[in-house]
């Protein structure tokens, strides 16, 4: 049986339908899909631990690519090597265009170019939260108390306040959004700083 995960983060703003369209061509019969960060471990991601559950002997499991797997390299190893030893799958990451396990002849140079790549991707994730860390500092320096992090917040009309403090508690907040025509989200921001 093939099965697909595929995972975004939390955290952002990412859908699966990138991940989807690169499964599309691959007749996965059972996807998985989770919404949580990559630093957790993928033994305790609750979907990824479900569909390792239903796997048997030569199935397979496509991911996207490894990141959607894990993001630490340690993490990674260690789940593949689970899979592939024992659960005896055959691993397949789609963008790295790598195959582990399975029926795979290649299984010792596979393994070799996928610690490879794997080193790679951790390094450039490292990188990234570096350069990050770094730009936070400088900008932390330049602007002193004014540095903050996170979009500011969007001015709500005080008649919009009005108008949802006196909609809150008789309406869903659904309906209060569709009243006033503005996003959930300042909906919500609203109801949190003047209704509670």
């Amino acid at each position: 049986m093939r099965f697909g995960y595929i995972r975004v983060s939390c955290a952002d703003k990412q859908e699966f339908f990138r991940q989807e369209f690169a499964l599309q061509d691959h007749q996965i019969e059972k996807l998985y899909e989770e919404k949580i960060s990559g630093t957790k471990k993928a033994s305790t991601r609750p979907e990824f631990e479900k569909m390792v559950a239903e796997l048997s002997a030569g199935d397979e499991v496509y991911f996207e690519s490894m990141s959607r797997m894990a993001r630490s390299m340690q993490d990674l190893i260690d789940t593949t090597n689970m899979l592939v030893k024992k659960k005896k799958v055959k691993v397949v990451f789609l963008k790295e265009n790598l195959t582990i396990g399975g029926d795979n002849n290649n299984d010792a140079m596979a393994t070799l170019i996928f610690n490879i790549m794997g080193s790679f991707a951790q390094f450039e994730r490292d990188l990234i939260a570096d350069r990050t860390k770094q730009g936070l500092k400088a900008r932390r320096e330049l602007l002193g108390d004014a540095f903050k992090i996170g979009r500011e917040k969007q001015f709500v009309e005080p008649s919009v306040i009005e108008t949802i403090k006196s909609l809150y508690g008789t309406c869903s907040v659904s309906e209060i959004q569709r009243r006033v025509g503005i996003s959930r989200r300042i909906v919500d921001r609203v109801i949190r700083e003047e209704c509670k």
